[in-house]
């Protein structure tokens, strides 16, 4: 009898493997049927929801955006909140249109607007539903929490969330500011060496920024 060789037996198993694999198939049709269809529904659910409600009313949100966005460019920062007969204001924005990219933003817009006109929990409340993949506007926003926290007199949790801001980039421009309200901050704990730290770091980090000018002078202060 003649020997079978490798390529015959291998494919001997493929056959098998897929004799089993057609038996699977006929044996559970009705349930792989199921599946198939269901993944069919989702994805047109998917698209449907996206295409025909999602991408129509991040437009509208955007609209109404664009003209609060004029008031708050303008430090009218009531106005941008409440809006009036023609527009609705950031606080409607935010209630609308939660879901859509223009509604985040507004989210950022109100919380920074509560927190110009000293309505402190209002702007923690705003601030801390805004969501950004920008590094810049998501750590503004975060020392924008650390401000109304450090003014209705919470200070750990303002500077928790200035290290947040710190931490989300580190920024020539930017980060060398929030450094200096965390250290202030520390101050007011009489925590002089997180303080010391927070300036050293300007000092180290960030000697051409304009907070680095002055470092000596807070550091000789706390030693």
């Amino acid at each position: 009898m003649k020997k079978k060789n490798k390529t015959d037996i291998q494919l001997a198993n493929i056959e098998q493997g897929l004799s089993k694999s057609e038996q699977f198939i006929e044996d559970n049709q009705k349930p792989i049927s199921l599946i198939i269809a269901i993944i069919i529904l989702v994805f047109l659910s998917a698209y449907s929801y996206n295409s025909f409600y999602k991408k129509p009313l991040n437009s509208k949100a955007q609209d109404e955006l664009f003209v609060a966005e004029q008031y708050f460019e303008k430090s009218n920062y009531r106005k941008a909140l409440d809006g009036d007969d023609t527009f609705l204001g950031l606080s409607e924005i935010c209630e609308n249109y939660s879901s859509t990219t223009s509604g985040n933003l507004a989210y950022y817009y109100a919380g920074i607007s509560h927190l110009r006109l000293g309505e402190f929990e209002s702007a923690i409340k705003k601030l801390e539903k805004f969501k950004s993949k920008d590094p810049i506007l998501l750590s503004i926003a975060k020392a924008g929490i650390g401000d109304a926290f450090s003014e209705i007199g919470q200070t750990n949790e303002s500077i928790e969330y200035y290290k947040k801001a710190i931490s989300v980039t580190e920024n020539e421009t930017i980060t060398p500011f929030f450094l200096i309200k965390c250290a202030q901050a520390y101050e007011k704990l009489e925590d002089y060496s997180n303080a010391k730290s927070c300036y050293t770091k300007i000092k180290t980090d960030f000697p051409n920024s304009n907070e680095a000018k002055n470092i000596e002078k807070f550091l000789n202060k706390i030693n």
